[in-house]
């Protein structure tokens, strides 16, 4: 006889198994996995997305191997997020008027923070420092050094396939040698002086 009253042995197996399933579902993270209108469960945390039929099954893949994995994944992925939080509001305090006015030096000589967050401060006041035309001037010759430097670079390419059309080959220590297949002029410049 059933406790539910009459002999309804299938009401009584129904309520058991809800009452398993609650007691497995109390055990799960709530925010892991979501209750789908079929009344399957679908995991949230895992890359395929696997679709469960019982809280029993979520149970068991919940303790796999897969499962923890993206698990820690995601627990990574949080406390990089959680840092990099952190890291822009110790940016956003210390780029406030007062600290463009100091030296880097000057930043550094606190030693109760961090190393790398001296650093960062240190750096987010050289980009917020305004150049001075000196500065300005010694940048802008650095720009047409090292434009000059492309130039140079790209008339030696040049040159090197000019040389290499003519027939000169080079071998495994960069030295310039004739090819035997190839007629040269006896005017010919030798590559080994010209580029050296």
């Amino acid at each position: 006889m059933s406790v539910f009253g009459g002999d309804n042995w299938a009401r009584e197996a129904q309520q058991r198994k809800r009452r398993v399933e609650d007691v497995v579902a109390d055990g799960l993270d709530a925010s892991s996995y979501k209750k789908l209108s079929n009344g399957k469960f679908a995991c949230l945390l895992c890359s395929h997305s696997p679709v469960l039929d019982s809280p029993l099954m979520l149970s068991m893949h919940c303790k796999g191997s897969r499962h923890r994995a993206a698990e820690s994944r995601l627990k990574e992925r949080e406390l990089a997020r959680q840092n990099e939080m952190n890291k822009r509001i110790a940016l956003s305090d210390s780029s406030g008027g007062t600290a463009k006015s100091r030296t880097c030096n000057q930043k550094f000589e606190s030693g109760s923070k961090p190393l790398i967050e001296q650093v960062l401060r240190a750096a987010s006041g050289i980009f917020t420092h305004r150049d001075s035309p000196e500065e300005l001037k010694s940048r802008d010759l650095e720009s047409n050094v090292v434009a000059q430097q492309h130039l140079d670079y790209q008339e030696r390419r040049e040159r090197e396939l000019k040389f290499t059309a003519a027939g000169w080959k080079r071998d495994c220590y960069g030295k310039w040698y004739k090819d035997e297949n190839v007629e040269f002029d006896s005017d010919e410049e030798d590559p080994n002086i010209c580029l050296g």
